[in-house]
């Protein structure tokens, strides 16, 4: 944190140069035509200074807006500037930490529910179908095929077909696609397989709806952004025993 804060404090700093250096602009240079807009982009890059603080200008823009921060860039450059030039700023440095501490955690709440709102709603409405049981733990599922072998237990190692899908349709990952059923031992799988599979027996194939935090939770991994919840179609096909060959 401490140096985070540091390469923002000072890539603001120079940021406030390319800022005062716009403002100067604004009152020297004559407005010309061009294709970009000459009265609200008036700044000349003359030398390796200018572009670096543009270019840091730009950089920090960017990271305000992706981070979900709201902010005003008059007050953003009066912050700027009593800093740079060595002014008595208005806040101590307790409250700078505090404020953008918080204001970074509001953002990232915001931006996390709103990244969980799709599949929340979407399994909400799955608990409308009666045909959807669900665990205790949360996982939906819907058997398409009863099978009437021998049930799995926690630790066994399981052959299976599935495909993975998120709740678009779009399909991330498929065993049937590349024709090749896969052993998994289920200790060592997402916990949304950990609770359903042990429920299946073999010859069973079961539709899971598994919520994001039973499946790979906050992290984007592969090609399933963070938050998913993920729809899987298992096939139980065997129970490897542990005395096999």
């Amino acid at each position: 944190m401490k140096h985070s804060k540091l390469y923002l404090l000072v890539t603001m700093a120079v940021f406030s140069v390319s800022l005062s250096q716009a403002q100067t602009a604004k009152k020297t240079v004559k407005k010309t035509p061009s294709k970009t807009n000459a009265t609200t982009n008036p700044i000349l890059l003359k030398n390796s200074s200018d572009s670096l603080s543009y270019a840091l200008g730009m950089d920090i823009a960017r990271s305000l807006k992706s981070s979900g921060f709201e902010v005003d860039l008059n007050t953003l450059s009066k912050g700027l500037e009593a800093v740079y030039q060595g002014q008595q700023p208005l806040l101590v440095e307790e409250d700078v930490a505090t404020i953008i501490q918080n204001s970074f955690q509001a953002a990232m709440e915001k931006r996390n529910a709103e990244l969980k709102k799709p599949g929340e709603e979407f399994l909400a409405a799955l608990k409308s179908n009666p045909a959807v049981k669900s665990t205790p733990e949360g996982v939906l599922y819907e058997v398409l095929v009863q099978g009437e072998g021998s049930q799995p237990q926690p630790t066994d190692e399981v052959k299976v077909h599935y495909a993975g899908y998120l709740i678009d349709g779009e399909k991330f990952d498929s065993s049937y696609d590349r024709d090749e059923p896969i052993n998994l031992r289920l200790d060592q799988v997402i916990e949304g397989w950990k609770v359903a599979v042990p429920l299946m027996k073999v010859g069973s194939k079961y539709k899971l709806y598994i919520p994001y935090h039973l499946a790979y939770g906050e992290r984007e991994t592969g090609s399933i952004p963070a938050f998913s919840t993920l729809i899987f179609e298992i096939e139980l096909l065997d129970i490897i025993k542990s005395d096999a060959v």
